[in-house]
């Protein structure tokens, strides 16, 4: 039974690629996929892989944007790690029933190569890999796209400079960790360029016997231009691009200087990783940066859990609150306020601060909320939530209280 992998950092096009070799004919296991902005088309991922990938991220301090963390040096074969690679075997052989061939996509599967090498042979599997490779600077303008979209739920990677950073480590650990020759490379744009000919040749790789007109059918049908939407960006050329960038950049060119799709033996995936001048020098400072990541990802994470709790406490009281009496009104605003004082929760969570600033307009505390309103204005005044509020304030006679 032969798994291919398919590898590449988030945003690279693995979604697309892994969704062309379903409809050929590849098995991907049972899974109610998901849709949204990002991937209007789904993501095509094992909800159980890439949980259980989260987990063994977190069990060696480190998540999937952790840009700090390096794969190669971490002992897979630890007597610590036996039981991950059990479960991980198990769970293989759970999804994927039958002669095959079968293919699995996450992109933290890359970032865990030499756990993944490891582990799909010991669970019968016969490992191929197929490595999509997209211009790191187009991956950063994707990321930042998305984070404009979904601005609080990427703190690490929400910039250029992360993004190529997550690449160029991914991309050099992966080529460090590769132990055979069964790895086929094939590049973001040239699947855009030439998709019938390009997804012909890793569905033949990944176990397939392509039928032509399928293929013809998803190249019309599933690849579609319209959703190109991250160019590089200006910043990115005429040297003005950060050192992560240009050592991403120098590893791309070199990985796609002979063309894709093709063949990306062991020992040519070792020279180039090695030959990477720029990236070298930036390597040895990596284990400092997880650390730091994986420390501001908890104090996030416990900051988040404070807005959690103060807004369900918030929310509860909101539907009485036009009907609470005075002195419960004033001892909730007191509560909310000593939470903002605390901690910056004002300025970070608008439906903490709007709900407080409703709570002074049910005390009818003009003056108050007006001033609290004013206090949030420059994070968010042009929110037309806001601007009601203010207005209901501005109507009240006076305070009363």
């Amino acid at each position: 039974m032969q798994l291919t992998l398919i590898h590449g950092v988030h945003r690279s096009g693995t979604s697309l690629l892994t969704q062309g070799l379903r409809a050929l004919g590849a098995e991907a296991g049972e899974f109610a996929d998901t849709y949204d902005r990002d991937n209007p088309q789904g993501y095509a991922e094992l909800p159980a892989v890439r949980h259980f990938n989260d987990r063994l991220f977190a069990h060696l301090g480190a998540s999937w944007d952790n840009w700090g963390f390096r794969a190669g040096l971490v002992d897979w074969d630890a007597t610590d790690l036996a039981p991950w690679r059990k479960e991980a075997a198990a769970l293989l052989q759970a999804a994927f029933v039958g002669p095959g061939p079968f293919v699995l996509k996450d992109p933290r599967c890359a970032t865990l190569t030499p756990f993944w090498d490891r582990v799909v042979p010991e669970a019968g599997f016969a490992l191929r890999r197929i490595l999509i490779l997209r211009d790191p600077a187009e991956v950063a303008e994707s990321q930042r796209q998305r984070v404009l979209r979904r601005p609080s739920e990427f703190p690490v990677i929400a910039e250029a400079e992360p993004m190529a950073a997550l690449w160029a480590v991914t991309m050099h650990e992966f080529l460090q960790a590769v132990s055979d020759d069964q790895t086929l490379v094939v590049g973001h744009a040239r699947l855009l360029a030439a998709p019938g000919e390009t997804l012909a040749i890793a569905a033949t790789f990944a176990g397939l016997v392509p039928d032509p007109a399928e293929v013809a059918r998803f190249a019309a049908a599933g690849v579609k231009p319209e959703l190109y939407r991250s160019r590089p960006v200006a910043s990115h050329a005429g040297g003005r691009e950060g050192v992560w960038m240009q050592a991403a950049r120098a590893l791309f060119a070199d990985l796609t200087r002979a063309g894709t799709p093709r063949a990306l033996p062991m020992a040519e995936a070792r020279s180039i990783a090695g030959a990477q001048t720029r990236l070298a020098a930036l390597m040895p400072g990596l284990s400092a940066v997880q650390s730091t990541i994986a420390r501001m990802q908890a104090v996030e994470a416990e900051r988040r859990a404070r807005y959690d709790g103060l807004n369900l406490l918030i929310w509860s009281l909101a539907p009485f609150a036009a009907h609470a009496s005075a002195d419960a009104l004033d001892s909730a605003i007191d509560r909310g306020l000593a939470q903002a004082e605390s901690f910056d929760l004002a300025r970070g969570n608008f439906a903490f601060a709007h709900t407080l600033g409703r709570l002074f307009l049910f005390a009818r505390r003009r003056a108050d909320g007006l001033a609290w309103l004013e206090r949030i204005r420059p994070q968010f005044g042009h929110l037309e939530p806001f601007a009601q509020l203010e207005q209901q304030l501005v109507d009240l006679p006076g305070d009363e209280a």
